[in-house]
């Protein structure tokens, strides 16, 4: 799955990024590249924008249209939409929150003087994004994250 979301999720594309989907999020971007760029590399639209879902689909492309304000509702009409598998959120398998590369894990002693000390003291795993060289570990934003998720699978569960 290759998605494309604009300005007024940027917390949903964080999430999905995370949880490994290939993931374009742009803050400032014309409706018409928008749509261009999605048909082009065949992504699916997400947003909150009306006029933007209409006009992708009347070009047939795949589009969710997201209404709710809660991100867990949020996430659950993009899964009514689209099947997507939830697993947890790790390193491993997530895309870099800035340029949507994939992220390999890198050994502790390589990234000495690049992060906090704290951070390298406190944590045994890291990744570091494949283009833009970003460092990542599993910091309590990930158990906050890991949370959402387990809210969302529930929420799936009901419906």
């Amino acid at each position: 799955m290759f998605f494309l979301v604009d300005a007024m999720l940027g917390n949903i594309a964080r999430k999905l990024l995370l949880l490994g989907f290939d993931t374009e999020y742009y803050s400032d971007i014309d409706d018409l590249k928008l749509i261009s760029k999605a048909k082009n590399e065949q992504r699916t639209i997400i947003s909150k924008d009306q006029e933007l879902i209409a006009r992708a689909k009347k070009q047939d492309i795949v589009s969710v249209h997201v209404t709710k304000e809660d991100e867990i509702e949020q996430f659950l009409e993009i899964l009514e939409h689209i099947p997507l598998e939830l697993d947890t959120i790790s390193g491993d398998t997530a895309r870099c929150t800035k340029c949507n590369s994939p992220t390999l894990q890198i050994d502790k002693s390589k990234i000495s003087g690049k992060i906090p000390q704290k951070v390298l003291e406190f944590n045994d795993k890291f990744w570091k994004c494949e283009s833009c060289n970003q460092i990542y570990w599993e910091g309590t934003h990930i158990k906050k994250l890991q949370e959402f998720l387990e809210k969302v699978k529930l929420g799936r569960d009901r419906t």
